[in-house]
């Protein structure tokens, strides 16, 4: 069964179908939510929020207009873990260490280093930089498609794209020193 033909039997009030229609989505829904939040209750909380209004709303999705549901779907779930970003105090913190292999322990260090400043970089962004960059390095989605989910102009899109990239690079550059060092000083001791 195809999406628009699950659509058609949520609209006529199917649960079953709703259910269909989202599990394929649910597992990226909630990864894009907690990287936004970085809490994963409220991220929980943002991805049950935006399926609930999915599916208060998935009459208003209409194949004439051609939006996917994908798209539609991580719309809301997006709007809804950004205002809870706002809503909340400073973010709480988050490292994503994900093993690597490495020719070298020294090569891991320096990459989970590197990580680490990336995420530092990403966690300090305000939060719509923040989502631009999780919606098109993490999930893969197109600057156009980016713009109808965070219901922004493509260049609005670019912009934020550009901002976020400057500020990893500036804190990839200001912590560039540190690298540096441990490479210099594990090569002095070979």
């Amino acid at each position: 069964m195809d999406e628009w033909e699950l659509i058609a039997k949520c609209q006529k009030g199917e649960p079953e179908a709703f259910e269909q229609l989202v599990k394929p989505y649910l597992a990226m829904a909630y990864r894009t939510a907690y990287l936004i939040i970085h809490d994963k209750h409220l991220a929980q909380d943002a991805v049950q929020e935006g399926l609930i209004e999915a599916y208060q709303h998935i009459d208003r999705l209409d194949p004439k207009r051609g939006v996917a549901f994908r798209n539609w779907l991580y719309r809301i779930i997006t709007f809804r873990a950004l205002n809870l970003v706002r809503k909340q105090k400073p973010a709480v913190e988050y490292e994503e260490m994900i093993p690597e292999e490495a020719l070298t322990p020294l090569d891991n260090v320096i990459q989970r280093e590197e990580q680490r400043q990336i995420w530092q970089a990403i966690r300090s962004m305000k939060a719509e930089h923040r989502a631009v960059i999780i919606l098109y390095y993490y999930e893969g989605f197109s600057v156009s498609e980016i713009a109808k989910i965070t219901g922004s102009f493509e260049g609005t899109v670019k912009s934020r794209m550009h901002k976020a990239r400057k500020l990893i690079a500036q804190q990839l550059d200001k912590d560039c020193k540190r690298s540096d060092f441990l490479r210099e000083g594990a090569m002095t001791h070979d």
